[in-house]
Formats: structure tokens, sequence, C-alpha cells
């Protein structure tokens, strides 16, 4: 495995421009910044680094003069680029570095069709062993240099061939070890997600019994659930054939995609997008929205349907002709059932148990040789899902049900032999200090809502009254700073308002009086007796 990075120096890229104010200025900058690197390349700190530096090379000399490189450097301010920068970090640390770089370079430039003119140095002074290679804007025929994605993978590709080669123990020897960091990793992060679980346990900010499956068939429960997966194959059944609504696709530089920390397009390589599909499935906090998801599957399943074409127009060999199915076959077949596949001779379909699909998913997902084709590791997923939901319906019922029967059982004991029970999960809920807390507040607040007068003795009117004199002189206020029309119409209506609001306190008053008085009559012996009489 190579880790490659690249940067060029032209008098396009931002660095430039900030440096030069004009595009002849820019290209003086570009080719600084372009010599400045060699130079630090090749005068970089370290034990490595010789009394002249470290040693430059290239595809036909070693111990390139100094002068002479940045005299072809300078050379180059009539191309779009003056340099590439390219930074090779193999996986394992090659015997000959020169040997290493001199065969990528020379199949990557054979692969473009360019006779490439570069200069390289190897940096040893760091844990991480690098070759630096800077490659001129123009090969040696004068024809300009790019370098894009697919460029970046023929040099893994050649890095790979050449460590497979020269040192196939240490390639295995290292691919075990980047694989055993990768499981610590995955249990390290599975060991800190169950004591982060503990400690919210141990703090009551969750249940140990509260398993989130449950939660989400209790929220949505799994008959629900199926009817909606039924209705959105139909609906998607019913747009086959349909053209025309699809949006038209962008270009393969916009039609990208944020998954992962990174940046995704259908110029990736299959590999690389099923490993991202592999390690969203496995990754549920960091799914992506899904018609991004849609969108990866598709250029999953393009690059499916090329490399089957491609496999499917091999000459025949010595053994009779192609075969017509692939391991990287990913189409639906005429006549292949959707509801089973098979795999390393065992059938598997939609009716198996779950422990069954989840085992061959786990096996999948350890196994990263031999992958399933897209369309059936989708369908595995959600027969998983399907398998998994319905596993979950109704367990809280069930649940509830055999509480019940022991709740009975337990509570005939009590009665006979005269104990009281306690419930384990209700002790075990009652104990939850989140729970003790809540429960002490509403004792609290239902003692003290209980010295609560619940009488409405608030004057209602009075209280309107007041909030009328405060909008009356709030409007007021706006009406001497603007002077418009509508704000004295406002207050007239305000000053009606507070009038009728007057004579509805005056007459809840006189009738207040009234009814005393009426008591007051009923209540004197003398001019009212028991019979009604005067």
């Amino acid at each position: 495995m190579i880790v490659v990075k690249h940067q060029y120096f032209s008098r396009r890229d931002r660095q430039s421009r900030a440096g030069g104010k004009t595009p002849a200025a820019a290209k003086v900058v570009a080719v600084g910044r372009a010599l400045a690197h060699i130079k630090y390349i090749q005068h970089r700190p370290g034990e490595d680094r010789g009394d002249g530096g470290r040693e430059l090379f290239s595809d036909l000399e070693d111990n390139l003069d100094g002068k002479k490189v940045r005299k072809a450097v300078r050379e180059q301010e009539d191309s779009k680029v003056v340099a590439h920068k390219l930074t090779l970090a193999p996986e394992i640390n090659p015997e000959d570095k020169k040997a290493f770089t001199r065969e990528i370079m020379h199949r990557l430039g054979s692969e473009k069709g360019l006779d490439l003119e570069w200069m390289a140095t190897a940096h040893n002074n760091t844990n991480h062993h690098h070759i630096h290679v800077v490659v001129l804007g123009k090969d040696k025929n004068g024809k300009n240099v790019r370098f894009d994605k697919d460029d970046y993978n023929r040099i893994k590709e050649y890095g790979d061939r050449y460590l497979e080669r020269h040192h196939p123990y240490e390639l295995e020897k290292s691919r075990q070890e980047r694989e055993r960091k990768e499981r610590e990793r995955m249990e390290a992060r599975q060991k800190e997600r169950e004591t982060a679980r503990a400690e919210r346990i141990r703090e009551g900010l969750e249940l140990p019994w509260l398993h989130k499956k449950i939660v989400r068939e209790q929220l949505e429960p799994f008959e629900q659930w199926k009817k909606q997966q039924e209705e959105k194959e139909r609906a998607a059944d019913g747009e086959k054939g349909k053209e025309g609504e699809k949006e038209p696709e962008k270009p393969y530089f916009q039609d990208t995609i944020e998954a992962a920390g990174k940046e995704w397009s259908r110029e990736n390589t299959l590999k690389e997008l099923r490993e991202l599909n592999e390690y969203l499935w496995d990754h549920s906090d960091e799914r992506i929205d899904i018609k991004e998801y849609k969108k990866l599957v598709r250029w999953m399943k393009d690059k499916e349907r090329l490399a089957e074409k491609d496999k499917q127009t091999e000459k025949p060999g010595k053994d009779g002709p192609a075969k017509e199915e692939s391991s990287v076959q990913g189409v639906q077949k005429p006549g292949r059932d959707k509801d089973s596949f098979d795999w390393k001779g065992d059938k598997y379909s939609k009716n198996d148990s779950y422990e069954r699909l989840s085992g061959l998913a786990k096996e999948l997902r350890e196994n990263k040789k031999e992958r399933l084709p897209v369309d059936e590791y989708q369908r595995l997923r959600g027969w998983i899902e399907y398998r998994d939901r319905e596993r979950f319906s109704g367990v809280m019922e069930k649940e509830l049900q055999q509480q019940i029967k022991q709740d009975g059982k337990r509570g005939a004991d009590q009665i006979e032999h005269g104990y009281r029970w306690v419930d384990p999960l209700q002790q075990q809920v009652m104990g939850n200090p989140v729970i003790g807390v809540f429960m002490a507040g509403a004792n609290i607040a239902n003692t003290v809502v209980s010295w609560i007068d619940m009488r409405d003795n608030r004057d209602r009117l009075k209280e309107a009254g007041d909030e009328l004199e405060s909008a009356k002189l709030d409007k007021h206020q706006d009406y001497v700073k603007r002077d418009k029309p509508e704000d004295r119409e406002v207050i007239d209506k305000l000053d009606r308002a507070i009038e009728e609001n007057k004579e509805a306190r005056r007459e809840r008053a006189e009738e207040k009086k009234r009814k005393e008085q009426e008591q007051e009559r009923k209540h004197d012996s003398f001019r009212y007796d028991p019979w009604g009489q005067y």
C-alpha cells in the first residue's frame, strides 16, 4: 500500500497569484517556489543529510548536479505548470528506493504516452520513510504534463507490484500488521462505547434493560414498517420504465458526495467505492443521505457492468470459453431468483434466519478479498434488517404477558405465605438516581401545589384596563414622534375600549353591591322570617 500526495507550481495556483500581481510576476513566483522546494527536499535537516545535501537522482543519472536541476526548472517558464511535486510513501521501506521510483515513473510515463523528465530524493530521517519526486511541467519532447486521480491509482498499483516481486514477505507481514491495528482500533472503539454506556447507566442517564431495538420497535412497529417497505417497492416498480424523469447527471468533477471525511466521485475505483459502502454499513453513525447513497450504489453498478462487459469480451483460453459469471458481476441476469443467491456453494434466501444471514454479513466484512456483487449485498442487508425487526416485533407485549404471569404466581405465594414481594424491575427503575430525583421533585411539587389557593381571585377587568392604559401610553409616544394619522386612529380606539372597560367595572361593582344588600336582607331577622313573611 502506497500513500501518494500531489501538488503543482504554476502561475495560476493561489500562492503564486498572491505573490505576483501580474501573470508574468506570478510565473516568476511559481518558478521561485519550485526552486525553493527542490532546495528544501535536498537540504532539509536530518541525520540522512550529507555534507552536500541529499542525493538527487533521475531516470538515468545518480548524483545530479544542483545547478543542472535549477536550470531545467527555470526553462519551464513558458509551460502552463512549472513543476509537479509528488510524495511516495510506501508501506514498507524498499531496499532500493531508486529502482522503486524509476520503475513507477517509467511505467507511469509509458501509460500516459509521455517521456517524463523528473528528479527525486529519498528521506529517511523520519519514522515514515518517503520519496520526493519533482516532475517538470513539460516532458522531454515538449508535451504538457498533468496528473489526475487515475494516475494516483496507477502509481499505487505499480508500487504494489514492485513490492510484491522484491519484498513479498515484508509486504504480507505489513498487511497483517495493518489488519491487526485496524482490529485493535475497532475493538478499542467498541470498548470505549461500552464504557461510555456503562457510565451512563451508572449515572442514571440510561437504563441497562432498555435495548435500542426495543425502542425502535415502539417508535415504528414492525407491521407498520413492513407496510411502508411494500409501498416503497410498489412505487419503485411503478417508476421503472419511465423515461425523462431523472435529472441529468453532472460532470464527474462536479458530481461528488461527502462521506467518511472525504470527497468521492465516479472517478474512484470500484474497490474504493465498495470499501466506502462497507464502511458506511459498519458505521451507522456516519451514514449519508439516502439520495447520496443511491448515487454511490449507481456508480458501483455502472462499474460492475463495465467489468462484466470486459470479462465477457475476453477471448477464450486453452480451457474453453470465458465464464459468463464474474466475481465482480452486479447485474441481475434474466432468470436469476431475486429472493436468493449462491455463495461458496451455499444458497441464501430471504427466508433464512437472522443468525445465518448476519453470520454471512460478518464473514464478508472480515474477508476483504472476496466480495458479493452490490445488488446481492444490498439484498442481504435488506433481509437482515427485515429479520432483525421481525424478531423484535411485539417484544414489549410478550415480556409484559410473561411478567403478568410471573407476578400472578408471586402474588398468590404472597397471599398464601403472608410476605411482601417486590418486583425486581420496579426496584431497579426506582433505584435509578435520575428517577429518584424526579420522584423527590414530584413530591415537593405536589406539596407546594397543595398550598396554593386555587380560587380565582384575580380582577381580570382591572388587569385588562391597565393593559389598555399601557398600550395607549406607548402608542401616544409613537404619535408624538412620528405624527401619523394611523397612530391617532389607534389611540381613539384605545380610548373607546378604556371607556367600555370602566363601564363594565362600574356595572360589576353595582351588581356586587346589590347582591351584598340582598344577602343582608335575608339574614335580618327583623325584616325577614323563615316563613317568608315580613
